[in-house]
């Protein structure tokens, strides 16, 4: 048995090698741009009380989602609807008085006209009139101001989110200002970038943008650029880059970590070959099988490469191969030199 296999083992290593081989091309080089930013919201807003009051009623706390519109905080509205309802009964008061100065008017009118009354009683009452009307037009706005800041004591959300912070509590005190909630909006994120200065002139819109999270390993997303914020930190030399994935159904949230990968074009052309076909030997050398023809088959030849960018899987070749080369890209682990090799279909 033990000579069979020393036979079996034999026949196999006679063979020739099979392996996978592929042409030396040239072709425009792209140069690979890695970016870390954070996942930020198109709109932020910190909520805050517009009239003084204690807080009755919380209705979210944080994490919640609302509505645009939805009642998020209610402060006390007792003292303000008591001021309303005063108001009220002096626009009545006021009403009656104006309507008892149009009917004394009547009276002093027809009393001069027959030469009973003095002129001068119709214009007095006139001008007591004129003052009560504004007097009434005066309380009426009051009350409409009261009725705002009714109103006001609903802290409404402006718009569809999730409630960030919950920043009060029902019996506290506010005052004009007082943040109480931090809304975030979930729509529309967007990835905030911080891109070194010099290459600000190569963004474009088009150019091939996939985005990364730590929240969702192992899977990549097309984006494309949403806005390019071309005031520069003069600290760290960079500008804001903002892009948004192309689907919008992501489960991603404001804070997050985000990675980019943007090809940008040089605008040169270069000699290129897939990853596989480079080794990278235990001295540091970089190394490539050349597959040559001679008259009885094939035989693999090893060349030192120098390299360049890497992109889609390819690689840049500075030196050490030229166009039209076939070099080895599968069953390139275990070659030696002058090997002949068997080119596989």
């Amino acid at each position: 048995m033990i000579g069979v296999l020393a036979a079996t083992s034999n026949v196999r290593a006679s063979q020739e090698p099979r392996v996978i081989v592929e042409t030396v091309r040239s072709m425009p080089l792209v140069s690979r741009l890695e970016l870390s930013g954070t996942v930020t919201p198109r709109r932020l807003s910190q909520l805050s009380a517009e009239v003084p009051g204690s807080v009755a009623a919380v209705h979210h706390d944080a994490g919640a989602e609302v509505s645009a519109g939805e009642v998020l905080v209610e402060l006390d509205p007792k003292l303000e609807e008591i001021a309303r309802q005063q108001t009220i009964a002096q626009i009545a008061d006021a009403e009656a008085q104006l309507a008892d100065a149009h009917r004394r008017l009547g009276i002093a009118e027809d009393l001069a006209k027959r030469s009973h009354g003095p002129q001068n009683a119709v214009d007095t009452i006139k001008t007591e009139i004129a003052v009560r009307r504004a007097t009434v037009e005066q309380l009426n706005a009051q009350r409409l101001a009261s009725e705002e800041r009714l109103v006001r004591h609903q802290i409404k959300a402006p718009f569809a989110g999730a409630i960030a912070r919950k920043m009060t509590e029902v019996g506290q005190w506010v005052v004009p200002g007082t943040a109480v909630a931090e809304l975030v909006e979930l729509n529309g994120l967007r990835i905030d970038l911080p891109v070194p200065q010099q290459h600000f002139t190569a963004l474009k819109e088009g150019v091939d943008i996939s985005v990364a999270f730590d929240a969702l390993p192992k899977t990549t997303f097309p984006a494309r650029i949403d806005a390019i914020v071309p005031v520069s930190d003069p600290n760290a030399r960079t500008f804001t880059l903002r892009v948004v994935p192309m689907n919008p159904e992501i489960a991603i949230g404001p804070g997050m970590s985000a990675r980019a990968t943007i090809s940008l074009r040089t605008g040169t052309e270069g000699l290129v070959v897939s990853r596989d076909a480079l080794l990278r030997q235990p001295d540091g050398r970089i190394t490539a099988w050349v597959v040559e023809d001679n008259g009885d088959g094939h035989r693999v030849r090893e060349r030192r490469v120098e390299i360049g960018l890497s992109f889609d899987g390819l690689t840049e070749i500075r030196s050490g191969l030229k166009l039209g080369d076939r070099v080895v890209v599968r069953g390139n682990e275990a070659l030696t030199e002058g090997q002949s090799v068997e080119l596989a279909s």
